[in-house]
């Protein structure tokens, strides 16, 4: 790949970040997530950490379908 090749991939990818608000603030609030897992996760009780993986499940699931939505061109 050409450098112009990669510069055009990567625009590409940073125009859909730039638009898809939805996605960029499910993928933040995924990540928020991880990280409290992570750090609280020897601290919960086995429901506490059942629930807060299914949490963490259920956002998932709504950024691959947020993802995956095809949206018209502007």
């Amino acid at each position: 790949m050409t450098d112009s090749a990669n510069g055009d991939a990567m625009s590409t990818g940073t125009d859909d970040r730039r638009t898809n608000e939805v996605l960029r603030s499910l993928v933040s609030e995924m990540l928020e997530r991880v990280r409290e897992v992570t750090r609280r996760t020897s601290a919960w009780s086995a429901e506490e950490r059942a629930q807060a993986e299914a949490e963490l499940e259920a956002i998932m699931a709504h950024v691959r379908r947020e993802a995956t939505t095809e949206r018209k061109e502007d």
